[in-house]
């Protein structure tokens, strides 16, 4: 399997100049116009139907421009799923300070699918659940994010369980990937494109995560 390097992982000269961009700046700038060429081009035609010659056009740059930033369509989706995973390392820093593990996985799965709705991810990362499905490299870039997601749930909710904070309905091998498709499922569905308040979500998705953990104590969210 071709090893597809990352973009931003080695260090640019930074220009003096603080009235024009850096070349670092620059240079995400166009890794970012990149980004959202591909995306208009997989929700529109698919993954398998669009072309890195389509997404060339939707962002205005001849190949060879595009191909010193990405080799090719995977090592577009790398870079979504890498930016996205960014991201969530954030929600997750906050998720691990919350002492109370049910409102620490809704608040985390809340931000989640706010800045899924947000940026208009949700039918992009849909698209990738479904390339997944026949397409081996982009199936190991989903798999890789989503065993690291799944690593810190555990670890939040281990703990939790070893404080005997909640008592699950089932051993965490079997709840965690449950909980994992849950969350998932919501991000990827759009939910609050199609009408339902985030008022609500939380709420149903609240209801859900306290029956399946079980708290074995009282938590006052406000107080954390």
């Amino acid at each position: 399997m071709e090893d597809l390097a990352l973009p931003g992982q080695f260090e640019l000269p930074v220009d003096n100049d603080s009235q024009a961009p850096s070349r670092a700046e620059r240079r995400d700038q166009q890794i970012q116009r990149i980004l959202d060429a591909a995306k208009a081009c997989f929700i529109r035609s698919g993954f398998q139907g669009a072309s890195m010659h389509q997404i060339c056009a939707e962002a205005g740059m001849s190949p060879g421009a595009l191909y010193r930033y990405f080799p090719s369509k995977e090592a577009i989706i790398r870079a979504i799923v890498e930016a996205d995973r960014k991201q969530d390392a954030e929600k997750f820093a906050a998720m691990d300070k919350n002492p109370c593990v049910v409102d620490g996985i809704v608040n985390c799965a809340m931000d989640h699918i706010r800045y899924t709705h947000e940026n208009g991810n949700a039918p992009i990362f849909a698209e990738i659940a479904t390339e997944s499905l026949r397409n081996e490299t982009i199936r190991e870039i989903g798999d890789y994010c989503m065993d690291e997601v799944q690593h810190q749930f555990r670890n939040y909710v281990q703990a939790a369980l070893d404080r005997g904070e909640i008592d699950p309905v089932v051993e965490l091998d079997a709840l965690l990937p449950m909980m994992m498709a849950i969350g998932q499922g919501l991000a990827i569905n759009g939910l609050p494109g199609k009408g339902v308040s985030y008022d609500r979500i939380e709420k149903m998705f609240r209801a859900t995560t306290a029956a399946l953990l079980r708290p074995t104590r009282k938590c006052d969210p406000a107080k954390n």
